[in-house]
């Protein structure tokens, strides 16, 4: 046990004559002691109002900030060993933890308080809701879910780092972590109304087991990308693997019609404006260009081609003079994807209003945009396009850019440079990086316990999501794309377990089950949300 950790222990056990070594928790402490300083902190804005503590925006980016912190500390622990750096990365773990998850208690009080908690009795009846206090429960729309789905993939961490040769978790996951609350980030934390038809006291049962159980799935991809890693994947191979899920993941995206950000053909990168209103913004389905956004991405994608040829002549041949030339196309990507991500976010702060830059071609987009997919679908061109234009008309001098109407395109390019970096990292003294990870017999087993906590959840959320439906609805089940995804998803994780139970599976392939898992997680997690319509789109 650490020093840090005989110290906490002992001094919460002065004079109450229990030790938490005792019952073997102190290891948890970590864990444990965010969910009381949570609990306090919702209580003193329950008892002493919103100024008294930070809002939910605030406390997310603190978490942010200790979580960058912690994966930094314990990264660099894996080559270069030391006690402090394990210890600070875990209790600043633990420290963006409590935020977390104070963001998240706060913002439910914050939403009662909005409603002046008018869900306690039935406006028609008058009767009392046994069920009103988890009504508010913040669990409405994405940026409530993504919030969620952090601090349950930091508890999982938390809670399997509760001995020093599991501490190594951290540094892979709380990276994805990071990753998601910066996608809240552009997303905003504006509350709004959600439907009286989803208004069941199964939406926090259903969601939060979704959050949770989408946690643990996060740790077990990190635990299946360090196996790899023990194992002796070669980082040029991951090089390769990256290269060709980001091209893959684009021309799908591309060609279903969803976010068409960067035109191959005319090398031109565009964004979403928006209309700002005082509820909140309205996406207006346009795009404007970005000028040499798209002449960068152009080349980040003949650097990443380039990587993969080099990498696959390295690996297949041997061939070193292609092993130095692909880390150098590399190395040369990731300054590229900096500089592009770098020059979005300078345009987007300093462009001001761009109406003038949305040409009557796209009347057609923004009135598909304004009826939505349903009722779009019932009017004819003309008329989508006549609202389109009038709506143009009116509000051209109001558009602007804006992060957070392109939070699913600006968090994609920055987890393809994180990705990147990742895999820099990898290549730098990789012998020395596996030499410091437990053995690959630990590893596989972290990773089949936390498939099979991921399994039970998903079960879980596919039962409730059908009762949830059963009662909105009034069917359990109608291949909407999120029930599908979510089922594709547990199929995967069931495959896991079938393959390991009945056939004795484990090791690489097992590994590459759960990477399959975890990525089909998040599909369903965003795909639908921004790719596919569906019912469960309001998310």
């Amino acid at each position: 046990m650490s020093q840090a950790t005989k110290s906490i222990n002992a001094a919460i056990n002065t004079g109450s004559g229990i030790s938490f070594d005792r019952f073997g928790l102190s290891g948890f402490l970590p864990a444990i002691l965010p969910l009381i300083g949570a609990a306090l902190m919702v209580t003193a804005r329950i008892n002493l109002g919103a100024s008294s503590v930070p809002d939910d925006g605030t406390l997310v980016v603190l978490a942010v900030l200790c979580y960058i912190i912690a994966a930094a500390s314990l990264l660099t622990n894996f080559w270069a060993p030391n006690a402090l750096l394990q210890r600070v990365g875990l209790w600043t773990t633990s420290l963006g933890f409590f935020f977390n998850f104070s963001g998240w208690l706060i913002r439910w009080v914050a939403a009662g308080d909005r409603e002046q908690w008018i869900r306690m009795t039935n406006q028609l009846t008058g009767e009392h809701h046994f069920w009103w206090f988890f009504s508010y429960i913040p669990f409405t729309n994405l940026y409530d879910l993504s919030v969620a789905f952090a601090f349950g993939a930091t508890f999982a961490t938390l809670l399997l780092s509760n001995r020093e040769n599991t501490r190594f978790v951290g540094a892979i996951s709380l990276p994805l972590v990071v990753l998601i609350l910066f996608m809240a980030i552009f997303i905003g934390h504006s509350f709004i109304q959600l439907p009286p038809v989803l208004d069941s006291y199964w939406r926090p049962i259903h969601v939060g087991v979704a959050s949770m159980s989408y946690g643990v799935a996060l740790v077990s991809f990190a635990l299946a990308v360090v196996y790899l890693l023990k194992d002796g994947v070669k980082p040029e191979a991951m090089g390769v693997a990256a290269t060709a899920f980001f091209i893959m993941s684009y021309v799908v995206v591309w060609i279903m019609g969803g976010y068409k950000a960067f035109d191959p053909s005319t090398l031109s990168y565009r964004l979403n404006p928006v209309v700002i209103h005082p509820e909140g913004m309205t996406n207006t389905g346009a795009r404007v260009a970005l000028p040499g956004v798209g002449l960068m991405n152009g080349l980040l994608l003949l650097l990443m081609i380039g990587m993969a040829v080099c990498f696959l002549l390295y690996i297949y041949k041997n061939n070193e003079s292609m092993k130095r030339a692909g880390h150098w196309l590399l190395r040369s990507s990731l300054g590229v994807q900096g500089a592009m991500t770098a020059g979005i976010f300078y345009q987007v702060k300093t462009s001001g209003p761009v109406g003038t830059l949305v040409g009557p071609e796209q009347s057609y987009q923004i009135g598909a945009a304004l009826l939505g997919s349903k009722d779009a679908a019932q009017q004819t061109a003309e008329n989508i396009k006549a609202i389109g234009s009038e709506f143009l008309a009116q509000n051209m001098p109001a558009f602007v850019l804006n992060i957070r109407s392109n939070p699913v395109e600006i968090a994609a390019l920055i987890t393809m440079f994180v990705v990147t970096l990742f895999i820099v990292l990898f290549s730098f003294r990789t012998e020395r990086l596996r030499n410091s990870l437990p053995s690959l017999e630990r590893i596989d087993g972290m990773i089949y316990k936390t498939i099979g906590v991921a399994f039970a959840g998903l079960a879980i959320l596919l039962i409730t999501g059908a009762i949830w439906a059963n009662e909105s609805w009034g069917r359990a089940w109608a291949f909407d794309p999120k029930e599908t995804g979510a089922l594709v998803a547990w199929l995967s994780y069931a495959g896991y377990l079938h393959t390991r139970i009945a056939h004795g599976w484990s090791g690489r392939r097992s590994a590459y089950f759960a990477l399959a898992g975890f990525l089909l997680i998040i599909f369903t997690y965003l795909g639908v949300s921004y790719i596919l319509p569906g019912l469960h789109t309001y998310a």
